[in-house]
């Protein structure tokens, strides 16, 4: 891992609320809000200026736009919701570039995970403890802002990206340069 055990650990600390945060949310109204978004973005400033070389700094916002231009495309197929495009890209901003590809194997894994619990939960009594989320609802066909086609449920990805993120930073602190 190319990102520092301290920087690591200091994105890790703000960070990991807000994504505990977001998949409730994500959970709960399958909705991620521009307020968490800009919550996360102004960690990442923050301490991204107190722990980033400048020009590091800046050259995450490379990453931003990458992961923002590829999310756009997915949220104009209504493959994605445009809470998680959002979200996805803001994240990228954590993601020291030279830990790209070990960060998409997280991701992948990250996905995986929350899509199986999801999964789990929904067709197991599990759904019962919160019954009224959004998660275990089917998709309605007549909304044209709903993700997906057809009438199947679909998945709130916010909280696979937040395990992501989550995941990446504790690796970096345990494992980092």
């Amino acid at each position: 891992m190319h990102i520092s055990a301290t920087t690591a650990l200091w994105f890790l600390i703000p960070v990991a609320p807000i994504c505990f945060y977001v998949f409730y949310a994500d959970m709960k109204f399958k909705k991620i809000s521009n307020k968490v978004v800009w919550l996360l973005f102004f960690v990442f400033v923050v301490i991204g200026l107190l722990q980033l070389p400048f020009q590091e700094f800046l050259w995450r916002f490379a990453n931003y736009a990458v992961v923002f231009a590829i999310g756009l495309i997915m949220w104009m197929a209504r493959q994605v919701g445009a809470g998680d495009v959002k979200f996805a890209a803001v994240i990228a901003l954590f993601i020291d570039p030279q830990d790209a590809a070990i960060a998409l194997w997280i991701l992948f894994a990250a996905i995986m995970a929350a899509t199986v619990a999801t999964l789990i939960a929904r067709y197991s009594p599990i759904w019962k403890v919160a019954p009224d989320w959004a998660a275990w609802r089917m998709r309605n066909p007549d909304d044209p802002n709903s993700v997906g086609g057809g009438k199947q449920m679909t998945l709130p990805m916010g909280t696979g990206l937040g395990l992501a993120l989550c995941a990446y930073l504790l690796r970096g602190f345990l494992a980092g340069a």
